[in-house]
């Protein structure tokens, strides 16, 4: 587990999206895409981190499910999904992962959707710039951010 994937992490935001960028090499970010792919995925980026969220294909459905019902974005969130980026990667899929993922979601998706009814406000979609040097914790705290995977 990552740092910024602790409840309380004391990491700022962008420490956090440092960490999880590390982590992960080939992101959208350093692909040659449009500027609103990136902008789309760096946003996207930012909602792994302070939803503390991996990349495993169950952590990708968290993320969506807390885009949805606990971001700024709701609904309007599934055009950047239709990518075509986002294509990409849905095509490399496995069918294993995909059935794992289904069984795994049963339980994580009314967990997510719960967490986000009870946050205090929608973390903002794009306008978080000035969160970046706050600590997670204090995020979380301040919008009744509970990660999923608290171990």
């Amino acid at each position: 587990m990552y740092r910024y994937q602790q409840q309380n992490s004391t990491q700022t935001l962008i420490e956090g999206l440092e960490e999880y960028h590390s982590c992960n090499s080939g992101l959208v970010e350093r692909r040659n895409v449009s500027t609103a792919e990136k902008r789309f995925f760096r946003c996207h980026d930012v909602v792994h981190v302070v939803f503390g969220c991996d990349t495993t294909l169950s952590d990708e459905a968290v993320v969506k499910i807390s885009t949805i019902f606990g971001t700024s974005i709701g609904l309007q969130v599934l055009r950047g999904y239709g990518s075509k980026e986002s294509k990409e990667i849905y095509r490399k899929l496995g069918l294993f992962d995909i059935v794992l993922t289904t069984i795994k979601s049963i339980v994580l998706v009314p967990i997510t959707i719960w967490h986000c009814v009870q946050m205090r406000k929608r973390w903002p979609w794009s306008n978080y710039d000035r969160y970046l040097e706050m600590p997670l914790n204090e995020i979380r705290r301040k919008f009744g951010i509970r990660v999923v995977h608290s171990r």
